[in-house]
């Protein structure tokens, strides 16, 4: 393989957003279509930026499998909200979309406060931070977009070693066959799953991938062996304004873990923390944590 030539190379902003809540409220258990819907509406006010990053899949033909160039990241579930108390998320910008970043975080700052939830109880922005490396995008009324520094999800080599992992599911995995929610997740399933999202994103929004890798690591995963799997299955609904109807947005929750030779697939996994797998990623399904160890 050449070494000069990454796997893949994707860049990324990780966006940090802290809200304050300004009176008592209760909201639904998973945020991530709320604050969509938050973000985007700060937005409007700079129509470029709010056409490629929300309405990309209707600029690009609304084509089904369109995928989007951001990810919200919701905070674990909380039902109750007191006046003062923290409500804080990512926005993750990917490729191209990281352009967009002072828009964004202008558009945030303008609005200053959000009615959020079905009562739009008021949320204030308190500040803006990189996620990763926590430098204040904007503090106190100060911008310092030096600040918002991207990120490049970029691998080289094969270097890490690992016989053993634990695959697990933050939020609702919601990945589909024949039109089914696929209830039981391997090895391949997964692996597939980030490597499609991973060409997706490249082949719309820069970067690039080495699709000869892609296949062979998809082939190679059904060497890996399950050893256990604590999965099960979460249902949700979210109403959706658009449709004016409730929209099941169930998937899995839970662990797996997994034994063999584990080292062509960490760089996919590792990715996969970062950009999610299955269906509503934009909306922050799909999100896993992975933990490794040499046996």
């Amino acid at each position: 393989m050449n070494r000069q030539a990454p796997i893949f190379s994707l860049e990324y902003l990780p966006l940090l957003i802290r809200l304050k809540c300004k009176e008592t409220t209760r909201l639904p258990a998973f945020l991530g279509s709320t604050l969509h819907g938050v973000t985007g509406w700060a937005l409007t006010r700079h129509s470029e930026s709010y056409r490629y990053i929300f309405e990309n899949r209707r600029w690009g033909g609304a084509a089904q499998d369109i995928v989007n160039p951001y990810i919200i990241e919701p905070p674990r579930p909380k039902a109750f909200y007191d006046k003062g108390d923290a409500l804080c998320f990512k926005l993750i910008l990917i490729g191209d979309a990281v352009r967009y970043a002072k828009d964004i975080t202008t558009s945030l700052t303008q609005a200053q406060t959000f009615g959020i939830g079905a009562e739009r109880k008021a949320f204030e922005l308190t500040d803006i931070f990189h996620a990763d490396q926590y430098g204040p995008i904007w503090k106190q009324g100060q911008f310092e977009m030096n600040a918002a520094i991207p990120e490049n999800i970029s691998v080289h080599a094969l270097q890490e070693h690992a016989s053993w992992c634990s695959i697990n599911l933050l939020t609702p995995v919601r990945i589909r066959r024949g039109g089914a929610l696929v209830q039981t997740i391997d090895f391949p399933t997964i692996i597939r799953s980030i490597t499609k999202r991973i060409q997706l994103l490249t082949e719309r929004y820069g970067g690039n991938i080495n699709t000869d890798v892609a296949m062979k690591v998809c082939e190679l995963a059904s060497e890996m062996s399950l050893t256990s799997s604590g999965l099960y299955l979460n249902e949700m609904h979210r109403y959706s304004s658009r449709k004016k109807e409730s929209v099941d947005w169930s998937g899995m929750l839970g662990s797996l873990t997994f034994e063999g030779e584990l080292s062509p697939f960490i760089p996919w996994l590792n990715a996969a923390r970062i950009l999610h797998i299955g269906r509503n990623s934009t909306f922050g399904c799909g999100q896993i944590d992975v933990v490794y160890r040499s046996m």
